[in-house]
């Protein structure tokens, strides 16, 4: 799956307003990676992390999706539940 996906996301990327789109998105795959990689590190399923925050399995399978974008309140709860620390940046643009 890996391979397929990678060789269509090379031939999307070559259609400049698909790569508009889709760089436009970056901030909510950064949340999603973050979250997934905090949760992988953790050793928890997100069965296990939702009942730590208090919140069910599916709302955590959307806040690793990172569309929506969570609320600074999910993200500390998030945090906390896989013993993390929340840590929100700003790094200047190209």
């Amino acid at each position: 799956m890996g391979k397929k996906f990678n060789e269509k996301k090379r031939e999307l990327m070559k259609n400049s307003e698909f790569r508009k789109e889709y760089n436009n998105l970056e901030p909510e795959f950064t949340i999603a990676r973050a979250l997934i990689e905090a949760r992988a590190r953790s050793g928890l399923t997100q069965q296990e992390v939702a009942k730590k925050m208090g919140t069910t399995q599916s709302a955590v399978a959307r806040l690793e999706r990172g569309h929506p974008l969570p609320s600074i309140t999910s993200l500390k709860k998030f945090a906390s539940a896989t013993n993390s620390k929340l840590n929100i940046s700003f790094v200047p643009a190209n």
